[in-house]
């Protein structure tokens, strides 16, 4: 048995070679596995809050849409109830057919400035008497009696009425506002009544992949982009629902079959199924109408998302790891080729040996760096200035051990105690910024938030040349809030302001907390260049910005806007008389040391 020049015999390092060869099968199936199971569940991940910010995104849009619209006519019909000539004719006895014909006439004229469906008058009895439409022969609601109608029994008995339904008459799906006409005594003597056309947003729906439902409070779907869901019930009717839709003709006497959707009608946010697509589907109630707009949006997004993913990282793991197979056997045949030479070429092959280990030692170090400058670049650079501190300290303390002087050196250890417990605050602080809100009102520490908030914006305060000056009230600490959403919206405040003193030759910001009728004040205000009067009236407009392209998509202080509604406050903003704009977040004011 002929030695190899590195003592081992021939025959023992070929018999050894398959072992190796399975063993680097084996290693590089394990190291496949767990990279694809890492990259879906991370896809994976990524892709469902995609999904889930783009539905919320949406249903937010959609709401605020149909509320508009609604809104938009919402004094109509109490304005046209005002009309002398609606009055005189419900006064007559005997209904003058020329005062008909000049309402009518007013009244179509009205509904075509307005570009409402139609508007009519009725008689207490619900008789119709005039109507927008009375050109439209048997389609008219002249001579017609809808006191079955809930929004006439609202409005007759002197308050607005509103209401959705499918026309008895028309046929078509309108909204329904109606006023009470009263007298010089205010008895009610009539309702004017304005129905409005709200299936322009099916028509207007421009996506794809999503779909929405509107369902009244019974779980009726009266409108969806989806035409196969109108008219059709999320939940079985019950015998008295489906007898109140009958009395009450809301969808003109058809039959509303139960609908061909899984949807669990209360969940804010779930998985829904239609047939074999799947959906996430967000849930919001509108109070005003009492309605339910569910948005659907279609996960096959996330699917495209994971697969695409997958097959490209399935095809540079195989790259990867044929490269890597190439190399090992280009190894092996070289060991081979190594154990097969004359004793003449071994210094030759030692030299190529040391070239090769060389190349290799470099490529190694050549990967650190590279990955040393891939986790540099997401170090926050809130952990250098401790990190650097760190590194004196220590280098302070180990010459202090070196010429006898261990209490400094302590000293010096302690103080890294101290920095590493402040990088931890560092990150903790952004931990808790990061988190979900479920948005429950309670007690909530407005010092300690604002504490918070600075600790957040303090670095980027750092970097600039900002005076930061405070005034908090001692009868300022407690609100009534949620303490993530209070946090996120001063954090907001703070960064607003650092950006807009960033041309400023004097760079400052004042906080004050002031106690006002039950209400905490906190008020942020810079010496930047204000608010134009042009943009005052924008500012909490969503999409709104002053900012150039690519700083920002103006949606902070319209959420700040909202959430501070939502906790029963206000946000506020004006030009201050020393220059500056001025944000001021009103709270509740919460009594001392109830918090939980």
């Amino acid at each position: 048995m002929k030695p190899s020049t590195n003592g081992l015999p021939h025959d023992y390092l070929r018999a050894s070679a398959p072992s190796s060869g399975v063993l680097v099968v084996w290693l590089a199936a394990l190291f496949s596995g767990i990279t694809l199971l890492t990259v879906y569940y991370a896809v994976l991940q990524n892709a469902e809050q995609r999904l889930q910010e783009e539905t919320s995104a949406l249903s937010q849009q959609f709401t605020d849409q149909l509320e508009a619209v609604l809104t938009r006519h919402v004094y109509l019909p109490a304005l046209l109830a005002e009309s002398p000539d609606a009055r005189l004719l419900l006064q007559a006895s005997a209904p003058d057919p020329q005062a008909v014909s000049q309402l009518n006439h007013i009244l179509e004229k009205a509904n075509r400035i307005a570009s409402t469906s139609d508007i009519y008058l009725m008689r207490p009895d619900g008789l119709t008497i005039a109507a927008s439409n009375w050109q439209q022969g048997q389609a008219s609601f002249v001579g017609k009696n809808f006191a079955f109608r809930p929004y006439f029994q609202q409005a007759v008995k002197g308050t607005l009425g509103r209401y959705y339904a499918l026309g008895t008459t028309s046929g078509e799906r309108g909204y329904y506002f109606a006023s009470p006409v009263r007298n010089g005594t205010g008895e009610v003597i009539g309702v004017m009544v304005v129905k409005i056309n709200i299936t322009i947003q099916e028509t207007g729906w421009q996506q794809d992949a999503a779909h929405f439902i509107v369902a009244d409070p019974d779980g009726v779907v009266f409108l969806s982009s989806n035409p196969a869901w109108r008219l059709r019930s999320l939940q079985t009717l019950a015998p008295v629902v489906q007898a109140s839709l009958q009395e009450n003709h809301r969808y003109a006497d058809r039959q509303i079959p139960l609908a061909n959707l899984h949807l669990d009608l209360a969940a804010p946010l779930q998985q829904a199924r239609d047939g074999s697509r799947q959906y996430l589907a967000q849930r919001t109630g509108m109070e005003s109408a009492g309605w339910t707009v569910y948005i659907l949006n279609d996960r096959a997004s996330v699917t495209r998302s994971v697969v695409l993913t997958m097959l490209l990282t399935g095809f540079m793991l195989a790259l990867t790891l044929l490269l890597l197979y190439l190399l090992w056997k280009n190894q092996r045949q070289r060991r081979e080729y190594e154990q097969k030479a004359r004793e003449e070429l071994e210094a030759k092959v030692e030299e190529r040996t040391r070239e090769l280990r060389h190349a290799q030692e470099e490529l190694v170090q050549a990967a650190k760096m590279a990955a040393l400058g891939q986790l540099s670049a997401g170090i926050n650079h809130e952990l250098n200035n401790p990190l650097t501190a760190i590194r004196a300290y220590a280098d302070n303390a180990a010459q202090f051990l070196d010429i006898g002087k261990p209490d400094i050196a302590r000293s010096n250890l302690i103080e890294i105690v101290g920095l590493t417990e402040r990088m931890a605050a560092i990150t903790r602080q952004l931990k808790t910024f990061s988190r979900k809100s479920a948005g429950q009102i309670e007690t909530c520490d407005l010092h300690h938030a604002l504490d918070s908030a600075l600790g957040i914006v303090q670095p980027k305060l750092a970097q600039t040349r900002i005076v930061l000056e405070q005034r908090r009230a001692t009868d300022t600490r407690y609100v009534q809030a949620d303490l993530v959403w209070l946090e996120q919206i001063l954090v907001n405040l703070l960064s607003n302001a650092a950006e807009a003193v960033q041309e400023q030759e004097e760079q400052r910001i004042w906080i004050a907390l002031q106690q006002a009728d039950g209400q905490v004040c906190v008020s942020v205000r810079d010496n930047g260049p204000g608010i134009s009067e042009q943009a005052m009236p924008h500012v909490f407009e969503a999409f709104f910005t002053t900012k150039t392209i690519g700083k920002g998509l103006g949606l902070g202080l319209s959420i700040s806007y909202r959430l501070a509604r939502d906790m029963h406050g206000n946000l506020s903003v004006r030009n201050a008389p020393a220059g500056g704009a001025m944000f001021t977040l009103s709270l509740q004011q919460s009594a001392t040391g109830s918090q939980p």
